[in-house]
C-alpha cells in the first residue's frame, strides 16, 4: 500500500467517553479506525492473538481489520474515537462492529485502507512518542466538537483529526525524498519575470532576490531551464510580442510593453528569433 494512492479525508463516525466497571467486549473486527485513550484503570487489548496491558496514561491506535477483545480491569475511563482517516464514498453507510462481527468481507466496500499496509509507515499500537500529550489532547477536542452534532462542530472534528493524523505520521512515516528542487528561486522566478517583461531586469537583482550570487544564480538557472537567463527572458519577450501582434498592436507599443529599447533594436531581435520582421509578422500571422 501507498498512502500517497489514497485521500485523506478524515470521517468521525463516532466519539465519546466510555465510563464502564469491569467489562469484557467480546472478538470483533473493524471497519474503521478507533483512537483509544486509557484515561483510568487499566485494559487487556487482544489483536490478532497478542496480549497488550494498557494503563492510564497509554494512547492507542486500533486498525481496520483488527480482530481483537478489549477487557476493562475494575472500573474504567477511555475516551475513544471511531473514524475513517481516508475518503470513501460509502463512509455514511459504514458502521462501528460489534462483537461477534469477525467476517466483514460483506462489508469490504467500507473497508478503510490499513496503515499497517503502508510500506513506509510503521505505526505501533501504542502511541509513545514526544507529542503523546498533544495527540490526546486532540483526541479530547475531537470529542467536545462531535457530540456538538452541528455542522460546524463536525466539520471542526474532521478538521482536528486531519491534524491528529499529520502528527502520526510526521512521527512515525520514514523519510521521504525531495520531488522538487531545493533551488529557493524557482517557485517565483517565472512570475518575475512575466510581470517585468515591459521593464529591464537584471541578474544581479535576481540573484539578490534568490538569495545567491550572480554566479550561482545563472548555474543553478541554466541547470533548471537548460538555458541562461538571458534566453529564457528573451523567449518570452518574443512569444509576447507576438501575442501582441497578433492582436493588432502598434510596432512601438509592442517594443515598448515587451520591453525593447526602440523599434529598431525590437525588430532586429524579432527577425533573428522568428525569421521574419515583426510588420510581417503582424500583416501576415492571421491569414
Amino acid at each position: 500500500m501507498k498512502v500517497e494512492d489514497y485521500a485523506i479525508a478524515p470521517y468521525v463516525r463516532n466519539a465519546d467517553y466510555a465510563i464502564r466497571r469491569p467489562f469484557f467486549l467480546g472478538e470483533r473486527s473493524l471497519l474503521d479506525y478507533i483512537i483509544f485513550y486509557a484515561q483510568e484503570g487499566q485494559f487487556e487489548i487482544q489483536i490478532d492473538g497478542i496480549l497488550h496491558v494498557v494503563k492510564e496514561g497509554d494512547l492507542c491506535l486500533l486498525q481496520p481489520g483488527d480482530v481483537h477483545t478489549i477487557k476493562g480491569i475494575g472500573n474504567t475511563i477511555n475516551p475513544y474515537v471511531h473514524l475513517d482517516f481516508f475518503y470513501n464514498p460509502h463512509r455514511e453507510s459504514s458502521f462501528v462492529t460489534r462483537p461477534g462481527q469477525i467476517d466483514m468481507s460483506t462489508y469490504m466496500d467500507f473497508m478503510q485502507p490499513r496503515l499497517h499496509d503502508c510500506e513506509t509507515l510503521n505505526i505501533p499500537f501504542k502511541l509513545e512518542t514526544p507529542n503523546q500529550n498533544k495527540l490526546r489532547d486532540l483526541a479530547f477536542k475531537i470529542i467536545e466538537n462531535w457530540q456538538l452534532q452541528t455542522y460546524i462542530g463536525m466539520m471542526d472534528a474532521n478538521q482536528l483529526a486531519h491534524e491528529w493524523l499529520t502528527i502520526v505520521f510526521k512521527t512515525y512515516m520514514a523519510p521521504q525524498p525531495r520531488t522538487l528542487s531545493k533551488q529557493p528561486f524557482l517557485n517565483w522566478i517565472t512570475s518575475y519575470f512575466a510581470f517585468h517583461i515591459s521593464e529591464p531586469i537584471h541578474i544581479d537583482d535576481m540573484a539578490k532576490r534568490a538569495g545567491l550570487s550572480p554566479s550561482r544564480f545563472t548555474v543553478l538557472f541554466k541547470e533548471h531551464f537548460h538555458q541562461s537567463p538571458y534566453q529564457y527572458l528573451l523567449k518570452l519577450r518574443i512569444n509576447y510580442a507576438q501575442e501582441l501582434l497578433r492582436d493588432g498592436i502598434s510596432l512601438q507599443k509592442a517594443s515598448e510593453y515587451c520591453g525593447f529599447t526602440d523599434v529598431h533594436h525590437f525588430s532586429k531581435t524579432f527577425k533573428s528569433e522568428t525569421g521574419v520582421n515583426p510588420g510581417y509578422f503582424r500583416k501576415n500571422c492571421n491569414k
